[in-house]
């Protein structure tokens, strides 16, 4: 039974992240911000402030409201199209509005002051 516990990894510690991959996953946190942000401060239906925008861990969540469902899609198109993102997660508050808008997305990412083209 003792050799049973053993070779469980049920009880196996998660790997403390060193410093450096933690400064490497803040530095690509920042960046995906940057590029949700001003992809959805350039769509007409969602306009620039309306939505708020929080990284971790390369998972977007969208804050805020927007005018029909189809802004609301077009936001989570957007989030979804920047490199790194893994998972969008929609805390949008749904407001009267068209179900279908006019959305840029898909696009090629805007360029950004201090990224690199891929």
């Amino acid at each position: 039974m003792a050799g049973a516990a053993a070779s469980c990894s049920f009880f196996a510690r998660k790997p403390v992240d060193t410093p450096a991959q933690i400064a490497a996953r803040a530095t690509e946190d920042a960046r995906i911000l940057r590029e949700v942000e001003s992809r959805l401060s350039a769509e007409p239906s969602i306009g620039a402030g309306r939505v708020r925008v929080s990284v971790q861990s390369g998972e977007v969540t969208l804050f805020g409201g927007v005018a029909g469902f189809g802004a609301l899609q077009c936001a989570e198109r957007n989030a979804g199209l920047v490199r790194g993102v893994r998972l969008v997660i929609d805390q949008l508050v749904l407001e009267p509005g068209p179900r279908d808008v006019r959305c840029l997305a898909p696009r090629a990412a805007p360029a950004i002051a201090g990224t690199t083209a891929e």
